[in-house]
């Protein structure tokens, strides 16, 4: 089956599509790493993994970003990741200064009065004292479970999980994965999805019984560096990036453990060696911070065509292969906006620290293009037809597969010329009406110059 799949790629939009800059904030002298974000009180709040420690900031009014407080530790850290579970912040990063590692949690229950309540759990019972540097974190909101990954001395960087049912501010230990190295997952209902960087695959793992997790399947992913896994709205598919030059963002149909298929992959500027970095699924669109290129909007109603319909470039002093630009992006505000963390602009020759943007995006829903390509003599299947919408911003195209099906699309509505060539074939340029949220279907048959008189 798999040599009948189609993978689809839309190209560089010439500028910034479907989403507005409302404002961004400096912070001098620090680096960013991931963000999360949180609505308290009436007001919205990106929890920002600044070098220096946690910065929370009032985004309420997208336009005036304003600094709340940051919760420093004594750790300076290029990495550090955030997440949320009701009131409470968990903060990790891979720095360590003073014995001050562990899992920082942050009561945000009074914000955005301060001072926030802010204390470091190094783990309790069977792992007292041992959990320090970790990469990065997920927290299961329908179980009330943390899962710390990438540890260093414990589990073997694998997963640690964490009880937070009872008391969320003093989490206990529960139990762990100690098969390999997980460096990010998603977990949801007793179910983690780990991402394995160094093993190039993820792994859907039964962590049901906290103290005896059982791999249930594995995956390889296109660039055999898988970072980061979310699932769909529905959990049928499950999307990963890798963190590698000339990844992908990819969609896997994973309803049945024993035969996941890969349904699509997308680049957003094919050929620069661009890096893909942290992926969302919010409804049907993957929200994604890609380095270099900033953050995607791509809808994936269709798994098996996956389309992006909206980019914003938050490093404009260069493109391509590089871990410059954005680190992570958060769409689930209430508000809709977006918050992304770049890690550092350069804008003037020098760091001027790290910038948190505030983006609002539409989204809108892809127009599709979908079909067969025949031989016009035989009748036969033909793979390898080039099939390319004639628009500007973007162009896009697509391949046929063994099968000889295409699937394509865009994210602007209207009647284009779309050109179907193949070697030793002759070119046909068709007309076709794409509108969102459809499928346009358009079967062409090619004619062999070989049968022209």
């Amino acid at each position: 089956p798999l040599l009948a799949l189609l993978f689809t790629a839309s190209f560089l939009f010439a500028q910034n599509h479907n989403i507005t800059l409302r404002s961004t904030l400096t912070f001098p002298g620090q680096t960013l790493a991931n963000v999360w974000g949180i609505k308290k009180n009436g007001k919205e709040f990106a929890l920002v993994g600044a070098s220096q420690g946690l910065v929370i900031v009032d985004v309420t009014d997208p336009e005036n970003p304003s600094i709340v407080t940051q919760l420093t530790d004594g750790i300076n850290s290029l990495w550090r990741e955030v997440k949320t579970f009701g009131n409470y912040a968990y903060v990790v990063s891979e720095g360590t200064s003073g014995g001050q590692g562990g899992v920082g949690i942050a009561n945000l229950s009074n914000l955005p009065s301060t001072p926030v309540t802010f204390h470091k759990y190094k783990g309790d019972g069977a792992i007292a004292n041992q959990l320090h540097r970790a990469h990065a974190l997920h927290v299961d909101t329908i179980k009330g479970y943390a899962y710390i990954f990438g540890t260093t001395g414990l589990a073997n960087g694998g997963a640690v999980a964490l009880n937070l049912n009872s008391d969320p501010y003093n989490p206990t230990y529960a139990g762990m994965y100690n098969g390999s190295y997980i460096h990010d997952g998603y977990a949801h209902n007793d179910t983690l999805w780990g991402g394995h960087i160094y093993g190039g695959y993820f792994s859907c793992i039964n962590f049901a019984n906290k103290p005896s997790p059982v791999v249930l399947a594995t995956q390889t992913t296109p660039n055999a560096f898988t970072h980061n896994t979310w699932l769909s709205a529905d959990g049928n598919y499950l999307f990963t990036t890798d963190e590698k030059s000339n990844s992908y963002l990819a969609a896997y149909n994973i309803e049945n453990l024993s035969n996941i298929v890969e349904t699509d992959r997308i680049q957003t500027t094919p050929g620069s060696g661009s890096i893909v970095h942290n992926t969302h699924v919010k409804t049907h669109y993957a929200i994604s911070s890609w380095y270099k290129d900033g953050v995607t909007v791509v809808d994936v109603n269709r798994p098996r065509n996956l389309i992006q319909v909206g980019n914003y470039d938050t490093y404009t002093v260069g493109s391509g292969n590089g871990f410059d630009g954005a680190w992570g992006v958060y769409p689930f505000l209430p508000s809709g906006n977006l918050l992304v963390t770049n890690i550092e602009e350069n804008l003037g020759g020098g760091s001027e620290g790290g910038v948190l943007y505030i983006l609002t995006p539409t989204y809108e829903a892809a127009c599709y293009l979908e079909g067969n390509v025949r031989d016009a003599s035989t009748n036969q299947n033909l793979n390898g037809v080039s099939v390319q919408i004639q628009y500007s911003d973007p162009l896009n195209s697509s391949t046929s597969g063994l099968n000889g099906n295409y699937a394509t699309g865009q994210p602007t509505s209207g009647t284009f010329d779309v050109v179907f060539s193949k070697t030793n074939y002759v070119t046909q340029t068709i007309s076709a009406t794409l509108t969102h949220g459809e499928v346009t279907t358009l079967n062409v048959l090619l004619m062999p110059q070989s049968a022209l008189p």
